[in-house]
């Protein structure tokens, strides 16, 4: 089994050379180490290239964000010569434990298994991800174990619908069959969760290996709040709008995201959700054209998601109006 471990990196100089010493670190080498560059402005590819001249180096023209760059790295390694069978994703903020990469590997040697994903946890020792579900009809990612500490509670492997591209094993022949990343999903959030759904849909399994361990400072590369929100959010309604029914969106997410809204005005995301519900409407053509795919028949599709997200911006204006009322009212 020839493995290649992709490191997709911006501008974590420090970050990136502490991920990488740990992973020549492994008990089980990769046969290849690949950093792919996302057009970093600071000293990230001349520190490996001078510290690390056995990595291979991909620099990107621009951001391509997390779909785009790790997508460059994938197609180089499905062109290789001879080929590789696994590709490992991996963050550049993290830092693997000796024994990850064997952990990791272990379950590919099932052939249906084409997806493996890792515990992660925070550097204060806290779980990340133990696997990872998603909450109907939101479409909301919920990783198992969050903030609790690792007390031997998610020892057991298991197959999970959701695995985070953190730190995540590939079969190349299985991207093969269903695609590699969808790059729409810029520049981050629920790209993996799109892979995975494919992947599950074409049969394959996804499976949560408790054996590989690692530690991982989240959002590293996007600190501010609202704007991580946005993101998030963006790629949660590309995911759905991508692949539910115009049904289930109407009758099951609509009025759950209505109700959502309702809990979140008070909120800094709040605002991150009107960015959101507008940079979808604003990309509704685009996306009838991916989902077209998955649902080739449905006569004015564009206008249902248009007229979804309207409604839902339509409430929160409301809310606001109503909110502004009500702050006169008791001024008197």
């Amino acid at each position: 089994m020839r493995v290649a471990v992709v490191v997709l990196s911006w501008n974590a100089a420090d970050a990136l050379c502490a991920c990488l010493a740990a992973l020549l670190r492994q008990q089980r080498p990769a046969d290849k180490l690949l950093v792919v560059d996302n057009a970093s402005a600071d000293a990230s590819v001349a520190r490996v290239a001078a510290a690390f001249p056995e990595v291979e180096i991909l620099t990107n023209p621009h951001n391509l964000g997390f779909a785009g760059g790790m997508n460059v790295g994938l197609r180089s390694l499905l062109a290789a010569s001879p080929p590789f069978d696994i590709a490992v994703l991996l963050n550049q903020d993290t830092l693997v434990d000796p024994g990850w990469l064997a952990g990791l590997l272990a379950p590919l040697d099932e052939p249906q298994v084409a997806a493996v994903g890792s515990k992660i946890r925070y550097p204060d020792g806290r779980l990340q991800h133990a696997g990872a579900l998603l909450e109907w009809p939101l479409g909301l990612v919920r990783h198992v174990g969050w903030g609790e500490p690792d007390q031997g509670q998610y020892e057991l492997p298991r197959d999970y619908e959701v695995l985070t591209g953190a730190a995540l094993a590939l079969r190349l022949a299985a991207l093969v069959d269903v695609g590699l990343f969808d790059e729409g999903f810029w520049p981050a959030y629920y790209e993996d969760v799109d892979l995975c759904w494919r992947l599950a849909r074409a049969g394959y399994r996804l499976v949560y290996a408790s054996a590989a361990t690692l530690a991982h400072q989240e959002s590293h590369s996007t600190r501010d709040e609202v704007t991580r929100m946005t993101y998030y959010h963006r790629g949660r309604l590309r995911y759905l709008f991508k692949h539910l029914t115009v049904d289930q969106l109407t009758r099951s997410f609509l009025p759950a995201e209505t109700t959502y809204l309702a809990t979140r005005l008070a909120s800094p995301e709040a605002r991150a959700l009107r960015r959101a519900y507008a940079d979808t409407r604003d990309t509704v053509h685009e996306l009838c054209e991916a989902r077209a795919f998955f649902h080739p028949d449905e006569p004015g599709v564009s206008t249902h998601l248009q007229h979804i997200l309207a409604h839902v911006q339509q409430t929160i204006a409301q809310a606001y109006v109503r909110q502004a009322h009500d702050v006169a009212a008791a001024l008197g």
